[in-house]
């Protein structure tokens, strides 16, 4: 258990996860609770959350600046609470940094309800809007080159195919990787073929608007679908193409229901009722919905732990994979016949 800080608090539990930095906030902390990635803070002035964040002093400022910005589109979103000394985050010398925001709580976004869906997608277009009206004062400190489309897709192509290279010179493969040798022609044949479509359309491209997005919309970070939807976790705002945000939430949401194409035409439908896309915007849509992307994350998965023990859970998403392509094809179908 942790000591008291400065007498305004009561005995916190060791999570391991900042909890003993709250004692630099003007709280008086009543309970600590463990949420996802994060810890919950009660306190008698209200609800908090203490999550980890990584990126530089500007980022956070910039975040905190485009979060009070937004309070007149919902006075509902998260806003980051300042320390004591008027600092955005906390961090030990060597630790990591984390910032304390309001919370309100509520209940995710239900993939399986096809309503509480196209609240999200509704939501997601509404915010998009919304952040069209805020430029942040440094614009550098919310771009990363690592997030550049073709860059993107470049270096997850070079990871496709050194897991490739690494399987074929085992001597003996388990059944991961025995799979993923005979899937790995179908899906790095996209993969290659959605990199060159890329680079020839931006080429082609006059100019794709680029905003403040989200950078990590799903159904996780969307509350309250069923009722008055709040969007969460804005850590990870970026400047980027609005369909960056949307093919995310796309992805997740398809992928939890067998890309069921339907389903996928009426969250594009409803967004665009808000904020309909460019021909452009449409081709760079196609580009990030045909991309392997679970292929590659399987494949990453099995390259980043530790091989003999992934295998039989990336094998089993492997099998899943498969048994959805079909669906997922003709959902790119349509896609790419929308404008094209």
């Amino acid at each position: 258990m942790a000591e008291c800080a400065e007498g305004k608090q009561n005995v916190i539990p060791r999570y391991g996860q900042g909890e003993h930095l709250l004692y630099r906030y003007d709280l008086e902390i009543e309970s600590v609770v463990k949420g996802r990635g994060s810890l919950i803070v009660r306190a008698a002035e209200g609800t908090f959350m203490l999550r980890e964040f990584q990126g530089s002093a500007e980022k956070i400022s910039g975040i905190a600046r485009v979060l009070e910005e937004l309070q007149s589109w919902d006075p509902a979103n998260e806003r980051i609470l300042p320390t004591k000394e008027g600092e955005l985050w906390v961090r030990d010398e060597d630790g990591p940094a984390y910032l304390l925001k309001t919370y309100a709580g509520g209940r995710e976004c239900d993939v399986k309800n096809p309503i509480e869906v196209m609240e999200g997608a509704r939501k997601l277009a509404d915010l998009h809007l919304a952040l069209r009206q805020v430029h942040p004062e440094k614009p550098e400190a919310f771009l990363l080159a690592e997030h550049e489309l073709g860059e993107e897709i470049g270096r997850h192509n070079r990871e496709l195919r050194n897991v490739r290279n690494y399987i074929r010179k085992k001597k003996k493969e388990n059944e991961f990787e025995e799979m993923y040798e005979k899937a790995y022609g179908y899906f790095y044949e996209q993969a290659q073929r959605i990199e060159e479509y890329e680079q020839s359309l931006r080429k082609k491209a006059d100019g794709i608007r680029t905003q403040l997005c989200h950078g990590d919309y799903h159904h996780h970070n969307v509350f309250d679908c069923g009722q008055r939807s709040r969007v969460l976790h804005y850590e990870k705002m970026r400047m980027d193409q609005p369909v960056a945000d949307l093919s995310k939430y796309l992805r997740k949401v398809l992928e939890k229901n067998r890309w069921n194409a339907k389903l996928g035409v009426g969250m594009l439908a409803v967004y665009e009722r808000l904020l309909p896309l460019t021909e452009d915007e449409e081709r760079q849509l196609y580009v990030r919905m045909a991309y392997p992307e679970k292929f590659w994350k399987i494949a990453n998965h099995y390259n980043n732990s530790k091989k003999a023990w992934a295998s039989k859970r990336d094998g089993e998403k492997l099998k899943h994979l498969l048994g959805v392509e079909q669906s997922r094809q003709e959902f790119l179908e349509i896609l790419y016949n929308r404008r094209n």
